[in-house]
């Protein structure tokens, strides 16, 4: 099955040809990447996804010969367990034994702390999933991660549907104070709805280390609002929602894709029930060629159906791939060059358009909501 997403893939992502041997022959390279990923601690339930996409996408470039006969990239991850100094250390090791490009930054603080390392280390990273503003920063910095915030986006366009549908009139907003990504998100979500003329009756500022969300959800149960908008990450998403539904709040629940895991509903014992999101890519609901060879291949190699993070891992690999690939090259430099010349992606998602190094997908994305039986179906009113 992963050979059916090879097809599909390689005849997309352009070409580039293979370093020259003496003689004029090509020469096989091996392209080092490292990966810092977060594959343990409150975080991990996104970490480990993505780090499977992303070695699921080095098997199909490695097999297809997508870099050349012989060719192939070397993917060394190492778990950072959510700490940015530890991410420093590992890509300042990465670049010094010759690492021809990066993929990072799976939380907003990491990218924070990385991104002027990144640029001083002149080695090209590609990150997997943070969202923080103003991220992407070519030659050396790129974002595959669609961003729902920007203006007239996905965020917006939710708003724009949902409020109406569910006859939202007054809302709350909790936010992930500490993380940059999630405060800017939430000034996103509170200019939407008043733009649509929701009363926001209170912004309820919480840590992403909390794990006790009583007090916030007993606000929520005095404030009665007609909806709740969580501009939190997945965990504090997980347990706000467990701690509002166990106080009796039965209101919808508007979020970020960043709860579209069955771990997390887990963790919510249920409570993410009635939780609203737009997601830009979902393995029951996308049907493009590209989507569906990536669902088969997936759950070919793990015995598993992909989520949104193991999507993030799988396009920033094959982004990096195609920098690879056009530079024919693992000087960092000359990848990094090629890069800043990708201009679309054939993806999971759809056709993403890069501008400044940043992606972007021309369309609203899925409107999810959780069933109470852990299933999700599409929201329609």
């Amino acid at each position: 099955m992963a050979a059916v997403a090879v097809t599909a893939l390689v005849g997309l992502a352009g070409c580039a040809s293979d370093t020259p041997a003496p003689g004029g022959s090509a020469a096989a390279v091996t392209y080092v990447v490292g990966f810092p990923a977060i594959l343990s601690g409150p975080a991990a339930f996104a970490g480990v996804p993505i780090s499977d996409g992303a070695k699921l996408a080095v098997k199909e470039i490695n097999e297809s010969g997508y870099l050349g006969e012989g060719s192939k990239i070397d993917l060394k991850i190492d778990d950072i367990k959510g700490d940015p100094a530890q991410a420093i250390a590992l890509f300042n090791q990465y670049a010094a034994d010759g690492a021809s490009g990066i993929l990072c930054c799976g939380l907003s603080s990491e990218a924070g702390a990385l991104a002027p390392v990144i640029t001083a280390k002149s080695t090209p990273a590609v990150v997997t999933s943070a969202i923080l503003a103003g991220l992407a920063d070519p030659p050396y910095i790129y974002r595959s991660v669609i961003l729902p915030s920007q203006k007239g986006g996905m965020y917006d366009q939710f708003v724009d549907a949902v409020v109406p549908g569910e006859k939202i009139k007054t809302a709350v907003i909790v936010v992930t104070a500490d993380n940059d990504g999630m405060v800017g998100d939430s000034k996103v979500w509170q200019a939407a709805l008043e733009r649509n003329g929701v009363d926001v009756l209170k912004v309820i500022e919480t840590s992403a280390a909390d794990t006790n969300y009583t007090q916030a959800a007993t606000e929520i149960e005095s404030l009665n609002p007609d909806a709740v908008v969580g501009s939190t990450l997945g965990t504090p998403s997980a347990l706000l929602a467990k701690s509002m539904r166990e106080r009796g709040y039965d209101k919808p629940f508007l979020t970020t894709y960043g709860v579209d895991s069955e771990a997390l509903f887990t963790t919510s014992g249920g409570g993410l029930a009635g939780t609203i999101f737009m997601s830009p890519f979902h393995a029951g609901f996308n049907d493009n060629e590209t989507a569906v060879n990536f669902v088969k291949a997936y759950e070919a190699e793990y015995n598993a159906t992909p989520d949104m993070y193991g999507a993030q891992g799988y396009t920033a690999m094959w982004l990096l791939a195609q920098g690879l690939k056009g530079a024919g090259d693992p000087d960092p430099q000359k990848v990094a060059d090629a890069l800043s010349k990708v201009t679309t992606q054939d993806s999971v998602y759809g056709t993403l358009t890069y501008e400044g190094g940043q992606a972007s997908l021309d369309g609203p994305g899925e409107y999810l909501v959780w069933q109470k039986d852990g299933t999700l179906k599409q929201w329609d009113k």
